[in-house]
């Protein structure tokens, strides 16, 4: 009898321990990622007097090392996207009164032109990738851990073995050290 409840448990209370490691190891993925981003732009936006390449080079080395505890997806790659503005109030939307209170602006709503060119705007990126010297810079970061356990994954909607992980920050770039 003690056999057939064994039996009959033991797929259940594999599910539930894999899936507790799963998740422990997907949290300190995250929390990692998290980190290793916020580090890697602290040093992307204080090496001012490297080319925009290399602080992009440095800034994907920085994470994918310190992610090298957590093995990527077969065939995917670590992806860094990056906006560059003026100043910090250019990232977030345009303010808008939202008059339908659908919680989105639709055409004709009134807003404020921020940057007068007499249109709503979401946010108002300039050109680059990584900033001059004073630029905000909001860095995106997408990692596709792979699962430890496929059938946890696809218990809990993980796709093709992949948990995405993503983590976002937005920081000021240095300005230029000036020689008396």
């Amino acid at each position: 009898m003690t056999v057939i409840e064994f039996a009959m448990l033991a797929p259940a209370l594999f599910l539930l321990i894999c899936g507790a490691i799963e998740l422990g190891h997907l949290t300190f993925a995250r929390q990692t990622l998290e980190g290793a981003m916020i580090e890697a732009a602290r040093t992307a936006t204080a090496s001012m007097e490297t080319s925009e390449a290399d602080r992009g080079t440095i800034m994907r080395k920085s994470v994918t090392d310190a992610m090298s505890l957590f093995p990527a997806a077969p065939g995917k790659k670590i992806t860094i996207e990056t906006k560059v503005f003026a100043d910090f109030a250019s990232v977030t939307p345009e303010i808008y009164t939202d008059v339908n209170k659908n919680g989105k602006y639709d055409a004709n709503e009134p807003f404020v032109d921020r940057n007068k060119n007499g249109k709503w705007d979401p946010s108002t990126p300039k050109t680059g990738t990584m900033g001059d010297a004073g630029d905000v810079v909001s860095y995106t970061v997408t990692y596709p851990k792979a699962v430890l356990f496929q059938f946890v994954g696809n218990a809990i909607g993980f796709a093709n073995g992949v948990e995405p992980l993503s983590a976002t920050t937005v920081v000021r770039n240095e300005a230029l050290r000036r020689n008396s």
